[in-house]
C-alpha cells in the first residue's frame, strides 16, 4: 500500500473510530448509573460527568503543562466561555441520559447547529439563509416529536437533553475564538476545568466514593470513551476538512442507541425514532451547506 493511499485513509478510519468511541457513552453511563453498579446504589450524573472530566483531562496535562502558555495568545473570555460551554454540555449530556433512553439525549444533543444558527440570527444578527430556515425548522419538528410524544412526567430529562445540545453549540462557536490554540491545550482546559467545576455539585449531591466496578467505568468513560477520541479527532482534523469530518462523526448518532441496545438492552422511544431522523437531517444539511460554501469562497478566490 502506497503512502498516498494511506495517507487517504487513516485520518477517515480515525473518525470513525472517534464516533464509535464517542458513542459509547450511552452504555458506560448507564452502566454506572445503575443501582447494581455498587453497594451505595448506581452513580448521580452529576458524579459521572465530574469523573469523566477529570480522568480523561489528566491524560492531556503533558500537553498543557508543554504549550499551556498558548492561551495567552487570546482574550481570556474566550478560554472562559469555552469552559462554560463545555461544562454545560457534557453535566447536561450525562444528567440527561441518566434519567431517559440514551437515544433522546444524544439526538438532543445534536441540536446544537440549530442553536448556533438561532443564537447569531437572534443576538449578532447574521443573515438567514433559505437552507439555514428550513435546517433550523426540521431541527425543531425532530424536538417537537421528540417533547411531546413522551409522558409529560418524563420531559424535564428531554429539556436538559437540549440544555446539552446548547452547550455544544456554544462550544462550537468558543472553538473558533481559541483556533489559535493547541486543541489538545483546549482539551485539558475544558476537561479539567469543567471537572472543577463540577466538584462542589458532586459534594452536595453525589458523593465521591466508588465501587471497584464503577471506578472501571469512569475510567473507561474518562480515557477511551473521552481523552482517546479526542486526541485521535483532533489528529484527523489536520488531515481531513471539517465538515467532512463532522458528517463522519455523525455515526455517533445511530451507534449510542444500538450499542446502548445490545449492550443494556436500552430502547429508543418511539417519539425518538420519528423525531430524530429530522434532526439528524437538518445537521447534515448544514454540513452540506457550509462544504458547499467554502467551496464556492474557495473557487471564487
Amino acid at each position: 500500500m502506497t503512502s498516498r493511499v494511506r495517507g487517504a485513509w487513516l485520518p477517515v478510519a480515525a473518525l470513525v473510530l472517534t464516533a464509535c468511541l464517542w458513542s459509547l457513552n450511552g452504555p458506560l453511563i448507564k452502566l454506572a448509573s445503575d443501582a447494581s453498579s455498587g453497594p451505595a446504589g448506581g452513580l448521580d450524573g452529576w458524579t459521572i460527568a465530574f469523573y469523566r472530566s477529570l480522568l480523561g483531562g489528566l491524560v492531556f496535562v503533558p500537553v498543557l503543562i508543554r504549550r499551556g502558555r498558548q492561551l495567552a495568545r487570546v482574550s481570556w473570555r474566550w478560554s472562559a466561555f469555552s469552559l462554560a460551554s463545555f461544562t454545560l454540555m457534557t453535566a447536561c449530556f450525562v444528567i440527561a441520559t441518566t434519567r431517559t433512553a440514551a437515544a433522546s439525549a444524544i439526538i438532543l444533543q445534536y441540536t446544537s447547529p440549530a442553536w448556533v444558527f438561532l443564537l447569531g440570527w437572534l443576538l449578532l444578527r447574521e443573515r438567514a439563509r433559505p437552507l439555514d430556515v428550513l435546517c433550523l425548522l426540521l431541527a425543531l419538528a425532530g424536538v417537537g416529536v421528540i417533547y411531546f410524544g413522551h409522558p409529560a412526567d418524563s420531559r424535564a430529562a428531554l429539556v436538559i437533553g437540549l440544555a446539552s445540545g446548547l452547550g455544544y453549540g456554544a462550544l462550537t462557536v468558543a472553538l473558533r475564538g481559541l483556533r489559535a490554540v493547541d486543541p489538545g491545550v483546549v482539551v485539558a482546559l475544558n476537561f479539567l476545568g469543567s471537572a472543577a467545576l463540577l466538584a462542589p455539585a458532586v459534594g452536595l449531591w453525589g458523593h465521591f466514593a466508588l465501587s471497584a466496578r464503577q471506578w472501571l467505568l469512569v475510567l473507561s468513560l474518562g480515557i477511551v470513551q473521552m481523552a482517546l477520541p479526542y486526541a485521535l479527532f483532533s489528529w484527523a482534523l489536520r488531515r481531513v476538512a471539517a465538515t467532512r469530518a463532522s458528517l463522519i462523526v455523525l455515526l455517533e448518532a445511530v451507534l449510542n442507541p444500538l450499542w446502548t441496545w445490545l449492550i443494556v438492552h436500552g430502547p429508543v422511544p418511539p417519539p425518538t425514532l420519528r423525531g430524530g431522523p429530522l434532526i439528524l437531517t437538518s445537521v447534515a444539511l448544514g454540513l452540506v451547506r457550509r462544504a458547499g460554501l467554502r467551496s464556492s469562497s474557495e473557487i471564487s478566490r
